[in-house]
């Protein structure tokens, strides 16, 4: 691994781990924990759909039974029956959730596109449905103050629990760009872009997205288990179809195939999670506008327009190109601004209340006339930039 990839990676670590000391309140500590199981199950579902391309609609799956299994072997340490550090247990999750990679992915990795979508999304709706069978086996609650916890500290605290998940969080980092960068995952890379070639090559194109699907499942189990620690309680909920959706909307939008694309699409949708429902009743439909858009208008995502965004600005030192960069970037602010205000003021004369403190104004007409001169003229705008750039421009 470069060592410009390992000095961003503790550069991530180092942020993150400050951010405890700099919100120092029980909700943004709940929300940092969120924020690293989410990461880790992003970084694993991006070794299926970003490097081996398979679109998986159940990945929760090897996530719950990660989780499912932390809850047993926490109630058994818990009863002296097994002797475990607390650091460990994600460790044997992930192992739990390789298993069930294992198992399902053997006959499911030899179809690829839409096939091994459908596949996925059965075998998910299978395993949720064997709940009411074995549910018994499905999770459960736990006490994690039961379990021995590193020298002189407990795990009553939810400080402690975050640096648990920190540490897993910088593991799964270094697996999966150590992995990335391994002949092996350069193979399976190729082959998630043209079977067809590796094939040609003499390569097993069923082995190598096996061998991605494993790696992803133990990943999945990490942050599986993660949940079950962090939360002290796993239901089936957790391996539900909604999970997995939640999970590809996160990769999709961060940037599906780019290393930080995953880890940045799970932090900015935990932060939208945890904090649009506090100010707004229709967080929902703007995280589904932000899905749409991305996915009309910038498929590689977050990191993908950042990338081209620096890449531009870096090799052409143009002042033009950079007035239309910061043009286009105040268009699409001013255009948002714009649509958010229309969207509540239509739900405050639906419902008569909204909680967002765009609407400042009494009067609806003056809100709506503002508003839509927001969202027609971002949007007049932005074209009008595009129109201008130049070939020259662009490279």
């Amino acid at each position: 691994m470069p060592k410009s990839d390992l000095a961003y990676i503790l550069l991530f670590l180092i942020i993150f781990a400050l951010c405890p000391f700099l919100f120092q309140n029980g909700y943004a500590h709940l929300t940092l924990i969120q924020m690293g199981i989410a990461v880790i199950f992003a970084i694993s579902y991006n070794q299926l759909l970003g490097k081996a391309g398979l679109l998986s609609l159940g990945h929760a799956v090897y996530f719950g039974f990660g989780g499912f299994f932390s809850v047993h072997l926490i109630n058994s340490i818990s009863s002296s029956v097994l002797y475990i550090p607390a650091i460990l247990i994600p460790f044997l999750g992930g192992l739990a959730g390789m298993i069930m990679a294992v198992l399902l992915g053997s006959f499911t990795t030899r179809k690829g596109g839409i096939m091994f979508a459908m596949l996925s999304f059965a075998i998910a709706e299978l395993v949720l449905a064997s709940s009411t069978v074995f549910g018994r086996y499905y999770g459960g609650s736990i006490d994690r103050t039961l379990i021995p916890p590193f020298p002189f500290t407990s795990l009553q605290s939810d400080l402690v629990i975050f640096f648990i998940i920190l540490f897993w969080v910088g593991i799964a980092l270094i697996a999966a760009r150590l992995f990335n960068d391994s002949p092996l995952g350069q193979m399976i890379y190729a082959a998630g872009q043209n079977p067809e070639r590796a094939s040609f090559l003499g390569y097993s194109d069923h082995r190598l997205k096996f061998q991605a699907f494993i790696f992803s499942g133990f990943l999945a189990g990490i942050a599986g288990s993660l949940f079950a620690l962090a939360y002290e309680f796993v239901t089936p909920e957790i391996i539900s179809l909604r999970q997995s959706w939640i999970i590809l909307q996160m990769v999709f939008i961060g940037g599906i195939g780019y290393f930080w694309g995953p880890p940045l699409g799970a932090i900015l949708l935990t932060l939208l999670f945890s904090n649009l429902s506090a100010y707004t009743e229709l967080w929902g439909l703007y995280i589904g506008i932000v899905f749409l858009c991305v996915v009309l208008f910038s498929p590689e995502g977050i990191a993908g327009i950042s990338h081209q965004l620096f890449k531009t600005l870096s090799k052409n030192n143009k002042s033009h190109s950079k007035r239309l960069a910061m043009i286009k970037t105040l268009a699409i602010a001013t255009a948002a601004i714009g649509l958010v205000g229309l969207c509540e003021l239509t739900y405050s004369l639906r419902f008569g209340e909204s909680k967002n403190p765009l609407l400042f104004l009494n009067s609806e007409l003056m809100n709506g006339v503002i508003f839509g001169s927001f969202l027609i003229g971002g949007i007049i705008v932005f074209m009008k930039s595009r129109q201008k750039v130049t070939p020259s421009d662009l490279h």
